[in-house]
């Protein structure tokens, strides 16, 4: 019965080949001398099987033999691994692709129950148990094997279901090799993952654009703007600048979508959610990478640090107006150089405090002097003694010698050595004690 049924399609197949403009069912019915139910029934397995395909003029049907091509050359010729099965799981057909992911020759494979196979490359219960529960169901996924000598290998795996010649039905399992795909992918993950641990625990507020979309801000952005990650998706970033920045921010944003790199950086005004006004400094960059314009905005908050340069600034100033008005000179030495001088130094000594500097006061010393200031000065750098004082001369620019008391006081700041030098010119007092001992002498000499 067999026997005659394949013979029947063989019939049909070369009637077909004989008139390559198609035959009707009735036509063939009559050349194979058959009721036109059997040479339907026929033509449905040859149909499903892919041999023959149809055509419909109106209420005819019209067969023609399908251009097929062998399924051992489509096997050879992919780049895929496949696999043929019936409906019992027994392997029809195979490529030699995977028969080199196996480890197995033909004959070891084909014919056999593919659960029932044994492999040295791989672990077959990955491949079995993707296997799906009926062979004609269709199904995909990712399936993985491990071998210590290709290491990870990741195939996107495809159950097709299949007809075969004789009508039987069983499937197709293809393998595509995306191994390198999904190792990229992983890679990919894990330097974003990365790049957002780092950028979540920087101090700096980051805020990435994409074609004009947020994609990303960080933890700190938050912080120093008080508005939420949800509230920053869906602003413009020149929104939380505050008012009196905006202009200028905004120009900077324009200029920042168009070709080319850009980068841009400057100091400006945030206004926070709660209305207070923070100083940062904030950097733009723009980069294109394909299709796709990245904009990187980084804020620093630098409320802080301006409060405290503002107030260094003003202690400073104080200490200035403090230091020249007082009648005492002052010299500030840090680190062996002399980097302050107030006025009265300068109207003491005659000489510019530009002069004073240039030459770190060494036009001031006397030759007879000089070891004995030097050597109170180095004992003050020591940090731990008492304030040193002194009585010497000093050199005036316009030759004169003038007598003065000293005190020298050093701290230490970190590396940092600063020494205060406090000068009082006593010239007057000393010529009017010296002209008092003069006298004393004369009277002595004249009561003798």
């Amino acid at each position: 019965m067999m026997h005659n049924y394949r013979r029947e399609l063989v019939r049909i197949k070369n009637l077909l080949k004989q008139n390559p403009e198609g035959m009707s069912v009735t036509d063939i019915a009559k050349a194979l001398k058959k009721n036109k139910n059997t040479t339907g029934r026929y033509l449905d397995i040859l149909l499903i099987s892919g041999h023959v395909d149809m055509r419909t003029y109106g209420m005819a049907k019209v067969f023609t033999l399908s251009q097929r091509i062998p399924l051992s050359a489509m096997l050879s010729c992919s780049k895929d691994l496949i696999m043929v099965l019936d409906r019992e799981f027994r392997i029809v057909d195979i490529n030699d692709r995977f028969l080199s992911l196996l480890h197995l020759n033909r004959l070891e494979t084909v014919g056999k129950n593919i659960v029932y196979l044994r492999s040295s490359g791989i672990d077959m219960h990955e491949l079995t148990g993707a296997l799906p529960a009926l062979p004609n169901t269709e199904s995909d996924g990712l399936i993985t094997f491990r071998s210590q000598e290709n290491g990870e290998r990741i195939f996107k795996q495809k159950s097709l279901p299949s007809v075969f010649d004789d009508g039987a039905r069983g499937y197709t399992l293809v393998l595509t090799d995306v191994t390198g795909d999904i190792l990229r992918e992983r890679e990919i993950r894990g330097w974003e993952e990365r790049f957002r641990m780092m950028a979540e625990n920087l101090r700096d507020a980051v805020l990435i654009i994409e074609n004009g979309k947020c994609t990303f801000v960080n933890r700190s952005l938050v912080e120093i703007t008080g508005y939420t990650v949800e509230e920053l998706w869906t602003m413009e970033p020149a929104q939380f600048i505050a008012p009196v920045d905006q202009e200028k921010i905004e120009a900077l944003l324009e200029k920042a979508k168009k070709p080319g790199p850009g980068m841009a950086d400057l100091q400006c005004r945030i206004r926070r959610k709660d209305g207070v006004d923070r100083n940062v400094y904030l950097r733009i960059t723009s980069v294109q990478h394909g299709d796709i314009r990245y904009l990187f905005i980084i804020l620093t908050d630098v409320t802080e640090l301006i409060s405290k340069d503002a107030a260094l600034v003003e202690s400073e100033r104080r200490f200035r107006i403090m230091a020249d008005n007082i009648r005492d000179a002052v010299l500030v030495i840090e680190n062996d150089r002399i980097v302050y001088g107030n006025r009265r130094i300068t109207e003491i000594t005659g000489y510019s405090l530009e002069e004073l500097l240039s030459t770190n006061g060494k036009i001031l010393s006397l030759p007879e002097t000089r070891l004995m200031v030097d050597e109170l000065y180095q004992k003050s750098r020591s940090c731990t003694d008492p304030p040193a004082t002194f009585q010497t001369r000093l050199r005036c620019k316009n030759g004169e010698k003038r007598y003065v008391y000293g005190q020298i006081n050093s701290i230490r700041h970190g590396n940092d050595i600063s020494t205060y030098v406090i000068i009082t010119d006593v010239t007057t007092f000393a010529r009017r004690e010296l002209d008092l001992l003069n006298r004393i002498r004369a009277l002595k000499k004249m009561s003798c």
